[in-house]
């Protein structure tokens, strides 16, 4: 069933942009008919964003800041609360920090060869604290500005099928290794039962020390 842009996002409950991001790197199909998007709904995540996502600002105060920030803490503690008390922790840190940059999906012949690029801090699967073993899978940040260069000096180009490149696209990269509310966030963007276990059990280690 083809679905508009809108009701996409609705049900992903994340905005229409988002969507279109996600259109654009791969992630969701979709057709284009005069000058609107259909939507292919088969193509949607399985588990539906539980809350709308924080702005890029906010989301990355809440992933990256070890402290209360000055600005806002109380704020930051009552999300800090609510991973500690909800039961799938995972998918509503996904859903908050949905906007921390863009996903995107390449194919390439040497993976490995992303991953000791130092234009690269690697984070989710290839990460070694996620445990989980991603042989034939590079996954880490790049800057934005970074992006193009990465792109051509490792042949990536849009995945069409299996991706073996994931890259999340910032302006300003996280620290290497990457904070652990980043890389549970970034597993539990795979969506898949080990990754979310583990991401839960990241979550509930950040938390208790915070």
């Amino acid at each position: 069933m083809e679905v508009s842009v809108r009701e996409a996002a609705d049900a992903m409950g994340v905005s229409d942009r988002r969507v279109r991001q996600l259109v654009a790197a791969g992630r969701i199909r979709a057709r284009r008919v005069g000058s609107q998007w259909l939507v292919d709904g088969a193509s949607l995540p399985i588990a539906p964003r539980r809350s709308r996502p924080l702005s890029p600002t906010e989301a990355w105060l809440l992933l990256a800041a070890d402290q209360a920030p000055s600005g806002r803490p109380g704020r930051w503690r009552e999300r800090r609360d609510r991973l500690r008390a909800d039961p799938s922790p995972a998918t509503l840190l996904a859903s908050w920090a949905a906007a921390r940059g863009d996903r995107l999906l390449f194919a390439t012949r040497e993976p490995g060869g992303v991953l000791a690029d130092p234009a690269v801090v690697r984070s989710g699967l290839s990460d070694p604290r996620a445990a989980i073993s991603a042989a034939d899978l590079a996954e880490g940040y790049v800057r934005r500005d970074d992006l193009d260069a990465v792109r051509r000096r490792h042949l990536l180009r849009p995945a069409t099928g299996r991706a073996d490149v994931v890259l999340h696209v910032v302006a300003v990269l996280p620290a290497d290794p990457v904070p652990p509310l980043v890389l549970a966030a970034d597993l539990a963007e795979h969506d898949g039962p080990r990754e979310l276990a583990r991401a839960s059990e990241l979550i509930a280690q950040a938390v208790r020390a915070a």
